[in-house]
């Protein structure tokens, strides 16, 4: 008969308000302590976690895995993972009480514990649909490939030139008409107000160096339908997005910006 090995399980938690109890549990660390096996898994279903972090996207999550997958054959104990997720991703992660694991097949245990950790939703219920930011980037995306641009635009554009290194903010769509860059990015102002003032930071930092390289650079925001402005937090947003020089338009006016951008990249 074969031995039993002693493992330790871990389960990371993503945790939207750090001051309240509410989490998500979006992966699980299985480590033998000899270093014998290391294996991290990361849920690929992102229901429940945009349940409570409607801005959060698949991107990140995956940066997320193969950050603490690299660092997998250095990690022994609980504390040295727990040090690296809070130097590295602070306050939205943190890794939960250790967990004894005794098993003959350390692999086979993996994909139990992820079936039991990371199984998706509700399964044959009825699932949250995509809301907050990740509702605006699908809007947009269909809007710019049905006026036929979307293979013509740039997404997901690297600022950090501009921004400082390690920065993961990304533009989702943009294109460069001679010393012109137009720059469209969804923010929910009605989920988290937060993004719009960091959009409207971030784009005084863009623009400054971008004025630097002799490029003209401009940034309109893509927020929810016109009701959402009538909330005061809401048009607080706006109203700082503006002042950044960032315009701002609706869902609704895609299908017009989609014809505008067709109208510069077709001419």
């Amino acid at each position: 008969m074969t031995d039993k090995r002693q493992l330790e399980l871990y389960l990371l938690r993503f945790l939207p308000h750090p001051l309240r109890e509410d989490f998500v549990t979006i992966g699980l660390a299985l480590l033998e302590s000899d270093g014998g096996f290391a294996e991290v898994r990361f849920t690929r279903d992102l229901r429940m976690l945009q349940c409570v972090a409607p801005d959060v996207e698949l991107e990140w999550l995956q940066m997320v895995e193969n950050e603490i997958r690299g660092q997998m054959g250095k990690l022994k104990r609980r504390e040295e993972l727990a040090q690296f997720v809070n130097e590295r991703f602070g306050t939205l992660l943190e890794v939960a009480p250790t967990k004894a694991v005794l098993t003959e097949d350390p692999a086979k245990e993996m994909e139990v514990l992820a079936g039991m950790y990371l199984v998706p939703l509700a399964r044959g219920g009825r699932l949250q649909e995509r809301a907050g930011r990740g509702a605006i980037v699908d809007s947009m995306r269909l809007a710019f490939e049905n006026a036929g641009v979307l293979e013509l635009m740039q997404r997901n554009l690297d600022v950090v030139q501009y921004t400082g290194m390690g920065d993961p903010f990304r533009i989702d769509f943009g294109y460069r008409i001679g010393t012109e860059v137009k720059m469209f990015q969804a923010v929910s102002v009605v989920t988290n107000v937060d993004q719009a003032l960091a959009l409207g930071y971030r784009f005084s930092q863009i623009d400054a160096g971008m004025r630097r390289e002799q490029l003209q650079a401009s940034l309109t925001a893509v927020v929810e339908h016109e009701m959402a402005a009538r909330d005061e937090r809401t048009r607080f947003a706006i109203a700082m997005l503006e002042q950044n020089s960032v315009r701002v338009r609706t869902v609704g006016d895609m299908a017009a910006i989609a014809s505008e951008v067709r109208r510069e990249l077709r001419a």
